[in-house]
């Protein structure tokens, strides 16, 4: 097994003391083929391998609050169901300095003409809980213009998680749509005290 730190466009970042993601390069022969109703793996392939095109690693982008340690595609795939009211969303871990834990953030991309409502937040809630757990749960579900993308169709979750955690990015050349990742800014600021704050 072999761990490397990658920055978003894929390079090998250890040397720089910088924050990454963390990557096997060269995995464990016990990887899992596939999620639990996932016969295809797709899921898993989506989850672990499609960030970094044409590199055979497996990325654990896994959200850890509290010590619950799960990946974003537990959530996108409870997601799919209320596809009526969302187009597209993005699970990312919060941590900064100052925070003691971890906490996750849910941003939705709504349909044109609908709103993420108290009720719609409440439903997504109740349905992670009870399609995964209460630790599942994010602190935290807001209402986002757009959701960034690389130029090969995958989600951007790392600089996201960067952003809100107190990093300042220079968007790279592989991201898609560069000024999505502006929009999240303003949640580097939530306070830690568990009241939603008005943003």
């Amino acid at each position: 097994m072999k761990i490397e730190v990658f920055d978003p466009s894929g390079k090998n970042i250890e040397h720089t003391g910088t924050p990454g993601e963390l990557v096997c390069t060269r995995p464990h022969p016990s990887l899992p083929l596939y999620f639990w109703g996932d016969a295809t793996g797709e899921k898993l392939r989506d989850a672990y391998f499609n960030m970094y095109p044409g590199a055979d690693i497996f990325l654990d982008g896994v959200l850890n609050p509290s010590g619950v340690r799960f990946g974003s595609g537990e959530i996108y795939s409870v997601m799919e169901q209320f596809n009526g009211s969302i187009v597209d969303s993005l699970c990312v871990g919060q941590r900064r300095p100052q925070d003691p834990d971890e906490r996750v953030l849910l941003f939705l991309k709504m349909r044109p003409g609908v709103r993420l409502t108290p009720k719609l937040e409440s439903d997504i809630k109740t349905e992670i809980r009870k399609a995964l757990s209460a630790r599942h749960v994010p602190k935290f579900i807001f209402e986002i213009e757009d959701i960034p993308y690389t130029v090969n169709g995958k989600k951007i979750e790392i600089a996201v998680k960067q952003i809100v955690s107190g990093s300042n990015l220079q968007p790279s050349g592989t991201v898609a749509n560069p000024d999505s990742l502006k929009l999240y800014y303003k949640f580097r600021d939530l306070g830690f005290d568990g009241s939603k704050p008005k943003l």
